[in-house]
């Protein structure tokens, strides 16, 4: 069965929110990596993860629409993705430096979907 895996956020400034989250209810880091021009931190949240994302531009919209997502960790990754191209949906595949794939692509109402191949520690 699928179940989620972090919600992501996209942030002006990295660190500044990592304070922000860290002082004001006692978040942990989890961890930290890059994709592309983006820095990226996961926070555990107790009972999930928050994803905060600094990239150029950030926190405003880019072309595909809303930067904010929802992340769900899907063991049937490859099953779903099939589904997904099935029904032509327009979608964003990605492959992190790790070997990692995800999958983005909106629910009817616009928001924005990650189906992640492996869970994020």
């Amino acid at each position: 069965m699928a179940k989620l895996n972090h919600i992501g956020i996209y942030v002006k400034d990295l660190e500044a929110s990592l304070a922000f989250y860290k002082e004001f209810f006692g978040f942990k880091e989890v961890t930290r990596f890059g994709s592309g021009e983006a820095k990226i931190a996961m926070i555990d949240i107790g009972g999930g993860l928050l994803e905060i994302v600094q990239r150029p531009g950030s926190p405003g919209k880019p072309p595909e629409g809303n930067w904010s997502h929802v992340a769900i960790h899907d063991p049937d990754f490859d099953k779903t993705v099939a589904k997904i191209t099935a029904k032509g949906l327009p979608k964003r595949d990605v492959t992190m430096a790790n070997g990692t794939r995800l999958c983005f692509f909106s629910d009817p109402d616009g928001h924005v979907i990650e189906v992640m191949e492996k869970v994020f520690a």
